[in-house]
């Protein structure tokens, strides 16, 4: 099941209620208690926390009835009351400044009867300690109007992958599970891990819109993931049919685009060797354990690769499954795919 990020998460505690400030009203009438303008003011050191979300749908409801699994993937303490994982997460309602920006409530934990305790405020953007928001308006999100995910997170598991008994999103996967491989037929997975971070500067995304590279949807990869291009460049370029291509060398600004976020989730999947697997149509690779390796994985991730595969702390050299292209050989190769 798709996996969502709240990258801007702030606890009723972390906002000053000196003078005219205010916490997070409660929702009273199934909208905020009380009557705009709002004045929120974060307290100086506040630091956001994030929620990772599971849901079967892109949207973030208000209603229980409407959405039963709008849950929380792993426990998570605020204000000092720990939510336990498979926690309900509500989204009750919405204020907003002058500017646009805007902030919502939500609830952890219970069921909706339009006036829920405000657990904690969520927002699109960053809020600067310190700094004085007056919310002018307010609305209830109620049952129509729902709000994407995409709002609050940039990245969402849930590519499809080609399994011996059909498409599987990413994340429900498991070790010992059947991919489909191009080269070698059905391999059990070895590990599979996450790793969310900043998506800015060299961690920025890559999408590819539909229709590039055979992609079926669009398809967001990290930056030196790379792709299996087969076509009459390749073989004139380097002699073989096909060759490996990383994401960021594909870019032409239209339809493969490196774009910043907050926050981006990206999956690793790992078999025995290197293996292209399909992604929604597009022929990519498994995580390569070349010597880049450490960098895309935190410590704990490190730890249990070199421990399925010992070879890796006495330096052996991992092998691609097909050539890389070289600098201007990915440069031309990009070129006629925009072409």
């Amino acid at each position: 099941m798709p996996q969502y990020v709240l990258g801007y998460v702030y606890q009723i505690g972390d906002f000053d209620t000196a003078g005219s400030n205010i916490a997070p009203q409660n929702e009273q009438g199934a909208r905020a208690q009380g009557s705009p303008p709002f004045d929120l003011t974060l307290n100086s050191g506040t630091v956001h926390l994030q929620l990772v979300i599971e849901d079967d749908d892109p949207d973030f409801h208000e209603t229980g009835g409407t959405d039963p699994l709008q849950e929380l993937v792993n426990p998570v303490t605020i204000d000092g009351v720990t939510y336990p994982a498979g926690g309900h997460v509500i989204l009750n309602y919405v204020l907003t400044d002058d500017n646009g920006f805007e902030g919502f409530s939500i609830t952890i934990g219970s069921n909706n009867n339009g006036g829920n305790t405000t657990t904690a405020f969520i927002t699109d953007q960053p809020m600067m300690p310190g700094q004085t928001y007056t919310f002018t308006s307010e609305g209830n999100i109620g049952t129509n109007n729902a709000r994407p995910y995409s709002e609050f997170a940039c990245f969402t598991a849930g590519t499809l992958i080609e399994t011996p008994d059909g498409p599987r999103r990413i994340e429900t996967l498991l070790p010992g599970d059947l991919v489909l491989t191009v080269d070698n037929g059905p391999q059990p997975l070895r590990w599979i891990g996450k790793r969310t971070v900043q998506g800015v500067g060299k961690m920025a995304p890559v999408t590819l819109r539909a229709g590039m590279c055979g992609a079926t949807a669009d398809l967001t990869v990290s930056p030196s993931h790379r792709f299996m291009v087969e076509s009459a460049m390749p073989e004139l370029l380097t002699g073989c049919e096909s060759v490996l291509v990383a994401a960021k060398h594909l870019g032409n600004g239209r339809t493969i685009t490196q774009t910043e976020c907050d926050i981006v989730t990206y999956v690793h999947l790992l078999f025995v060797q290197h293996e292209i697997v399909m992604t929604q149509g597009c022929p990519s690779e498994s995580y390569f354990l070349g010597e880049d390796t450490n960098r895309a994985l935190n410590n704990a991730q490190s730890s249990e690769i070199c421990a399925l595969f010992p070879s890796l702390e006495t330096n052996a050299t991992a092998v691609l499954v097909h050539p890389e292209a070289r600098a201007f050989e990915a440069a031309l190769i990009r070129d006629a795919l925009a072409a």
